[in-house]
């Protein structure tokens, strides 16, 4: 965030945590807004899903339209919610109906641009199917989300659905399938330059 504290025109400002407060102190929607979303893209991107859904709804509260950040934050917080769903109980229909919004949002979308949006409606899709316990409609969903995002050239959501769908494949029990999603997840990683996240992948699905 180097080119925020420039045009904030504030040289005491060392850190994103220091812009944050800067920001909120000084009710700057547009640089909370940022900070927020950048949080968001870190969170979700090394799983730590719900961190992701906070950031995620402290960017949404920032009321402010930025049109393809706003995309991005509803990819992330839909498949973190649906992920949740899965995860706790006692909050599992208000995660679901979170997913929801984020997939109708997608339905509209990619009626305007199939090539931006399709593989990522896929994947809301497969998530939400995963929710409702529909293992073959799920897997038939990730597996086209991926070859989507393979033919429209989106490496790292290739691997992301790829992952995703190891990691749905593993805690049903195919473990040999799930490590193959891995790998594939891992060297779209890779080839997308994100070697950090093709490590973590690799150190958390070690065995």
């Amino acid at each position: 965030n180097e080119p925020l504290f420039y045009l904030l025109g504030n040289n005491k400002i060392n850190s994103q945590n220091e812009l944050l407060q800067h920001a909120l102190l000084s009710q700057l929607v547009g640089p909370a807004q940022q900070c927020y979303f950048d949080r968001l893209i870190q969170a979700f991107w090394f799983k730590k899903l719900s961190e992701a859904a906070q950031y995620a709804e402290k960017y949404q509260e920032c009321h402010q339209t930025r049109r393809f950040p706003d995309m991005f934050q509803t990819l992330y917080l839909g498949v973190s919610a649906f992920r949740l769903a899965r995860l706790e109980d006692d909050k599992a229909r208000e995660w679901v109906d979170i997913g929801k919004k984020a997939l109708s949002k997608y339905q509209t979308w990619v009626k305007h641009s199939e090539w931006n949006w399709q593989n990522k409606m896929q994947l809301l899709e497969a998530e939400l199917h995963a929710c409702e316990g529909e293992m073959e409609i799920a897997k038939f969903k990730f597996q086209a989300s991926i070859d989507s995002a393979r033919k429209h050239r989106f490496v790292h959501e290739e691997g992301l659905a790829s992952e995703l769908f190891g990691m749905l494949l593993e805690e049903n029990g195919n473990v040999e399938e799930a490590k193959q999603q891995y790998t594939l997840a891992r060297s779209c990683y890779r080839k997308w330059g994100a070697f950090a996240l093709a490590d973590r992948l690799l150190k958390s699905t070690a065995s």
